[in-house]
């Protein structure tokens, strides 16, 4: 069953919590392509950043546009101004943002661009949920915006999402294509659609985790703090980058926790090192253009991303990690990278 009272609440919930009118969907993913869609893109190119989880340049393709990549800032890893504009092209129909890793992109000044040429942006907030700056959640400010539920994100429904749109005719479009293009009880049906819909089972888990979500995102900072304190004193490794997000109106949820290590030909070796005393680590993310079919997709050249991307690694980062474990991974790293640069 879908689109029950548990639904309702979620949207609700979400709703309140980001100030714009929300829709739930079945992934992040689906996310995507309805708010692609509902925006009219259907054609054309979209720019988005080569660096990030595959999906994005996935729900491009499945609207029948081009994913046109462009590379990302060294000072938060996000595609902002200089890096869209360097991949503007005569075809662009729209800008799709990535908030990597939890911190958002700038997009205030990406909608400026979008509106002088008069396209959308749809920003793919999937890692962000919690995030704000100066007060605005991420994915209040875009055109629309997409969060997914995936067993690694804050909240989880095993799978899920929700489209956050600029206004509620947006919402309503954005509806109707989640639920097979229906307009109305019975069988009203109105135009093209999907079976993207939310399950009453997993908007109850998500309306519940809902509740906790200023609890979680601070389980997860307090982490966050912990690994960042404790790696001020190891050589070979830095922080990812971020914007200073402090104050109160300034928060990064933190997806995962990614440093950056100083030569790319070390992870592996730092990878079996950790794996060997019992800690896994993983790899966020390898760029879009390595895989097919993106391999030959239009875009310039990547230089922060081909730098960034083969040094990225990610610790071990849940909210019920503690301190003594925090010390331990940092321990077991400092000792790794000790042997990589003697």
């Amino acid at each position: 069953m879908s689109g029950g009272p548990y639904t309702r609440q979620l949207e609700e919930l979400a709703s309140e919590s980001l100030g714009v009118p929300v829709v739930s969907c079945s992934s992040g993913t689906a996310g995507l392509i309805l708010a692609l869609r509902a925006l009219g893109v259907s054609g054309g190119e979209v720019i988005t950043p080569s660096l990030g989880f595959i999906a994005s340049a996935h729900a491009i393709r499945a609207v029948g546009a081009t994913p046109k990549f462009c590379d990302v800032s060294a000072e938060d890893l996000c595609c902002g101004p200089e890096e869209v504009l360097a991949a503007w092209g005569d075809d662009v129909r729209a800008i799709l943002p990535v908030d990597l890793l939890g911190v958002p992109a700038p997009m205030s000044a990406l909608k400026s661009i979008a509106i002088d040429r008069g396209v959308p942006v749809i920003e793919d907030a999937c890692e962000a949920l919690g995030t704000r700056v100066d007060g605005d959640p991420c994915g209040s400010l875009a055109d629309a915006a997409s969060f997914g539920f995936y067993p690694n994100k804050i909240l989880t429904m095993g799978e899920g999402g929700l489209v956050a749109c600029r206004d509620q005719e947006l919402a309503n479009r954005v509806r109707q294509l989640a639920n097979q293009g229906r307009t109305g009880p019975g069988f009203s049906f109105e135009g093209e659609g999907y079976n993207f819909r939310l399950t009453e089972l997993q908007a109850a888990l998500g309306a519940s985790q809902w509740l906790d979500l200023e609890e979680r995102v601070s389980d997860r900072i307090r982490v966050a703090d912990q690994y960042r304190e404790q790696l001020k004193s190891v050589s070979g490794v830095e922080l990812s980058p971020s914007p200073d997000l402090s104050g109160e109106r300034n928060r990064r949820s933190w997806f995962t926790f990614v440093v950056l290590l100083d030569k790319a030909e070390w992870r592996d070796h730092v990878r079996q090192d950790l794996a060997d005393s019992g800690i896994e680590t993983g790899l966020y993310f390898p760029p879009i253009t390595q895989f097919k079919p993106y391999d030959q997709a239009p875009g310039g050249d990547l230089p922060v991303t081909e730098s960034i991307s083969p040094r990225m690694l990610a610790l071990p980062f849940f909210p019920d990690l503690s301190s003594l474990e925090v010390e331990e991974v940092v321990l077991r790293l400092d000792r790794s990278l000790q042997n990589c640069l003697s």
